[in-house]
């Protein structure tokens, strides 16, 4: 019986471990969509955990063209091995604001701020105005190469944007955690 005095179902976890069932108010979610508006990234974790906390359990969800699930994936923990455990943080840093990116044989943005962007750092885009082809589809995964702090630059690795849409306003980079884990 739990406190309230209504009956709580329970399932076996890892381990023989007993686990609540939980409803979907119980716990905080939070995903990065793809242009289709499907959760590519979706984490979850007790309610009022901080994005910073190593409490919550994420997955990455591959579509297929008709928008049908095909494959999920877990990030790799320090054990090496894929887990849907609740031990991983969501992100420690903040989203970047982009302000221009280049319609140019190599793709440059331009940030307001680096915040810690390392090159080699993997980014998702969303909400470019102008050049939405640079906009997370749930596959374009972009790596950050040759940072420099000013003006507050990094190029997108091999990518060609002189065909793109030219930028015209908006757009955030995400790089946290979420994003750079390895899945399996």
């Amino acid at each position: 019986m739990s406190a309230s005095g209504q009956n709580r179902p329970f399932k076996f976890g890892a381990n023989d471990r007993r686990e609540f069932i939980v409803q979907d108010s119980e716990v905080s979610f939070i995903a990065i969509n793809d242009l289709n508006g499907n959760p590519i990234y979706l984490g979850r974790a007790k309610v009022g955990s901080a994005l910073s906390e190593p409490k919550w359990q994420i997955r990455f969800i591959e579509y297929d063209s008709n928008q049908g699930v095909t494959r999920v994936t877990w990030p790799v923990n320090d054990e090496s091995a894929a887990s849907a455990d609740f031990e991983f943080i969501w992100t420690a840093v903040s989203d970047l604001t982009i302000t221009t990116i280049s319609q140019a044989a190599t793709a440059v943005v331009t940030v307001s701020d680096l915040g810690t962007l390392a090159n080699g750092d993997l980014i998702v885009i969303q909400d470019v105005a102008g050049m939405t082809d640079v906009n997370f589809d749930g596959s374009n995964i972009y790596t950050v190469a040759n940072i420099s702090a000013g003006p507050k630059t990094f190029e997108l690795s091999g990518i060609n944007s002189s065909a793109f849409g030219a930028y015209t306003s908006g757009g955030i980079v995400i790089y946290g955690a979420v994003v750079n884990y390895t899945y399996s």
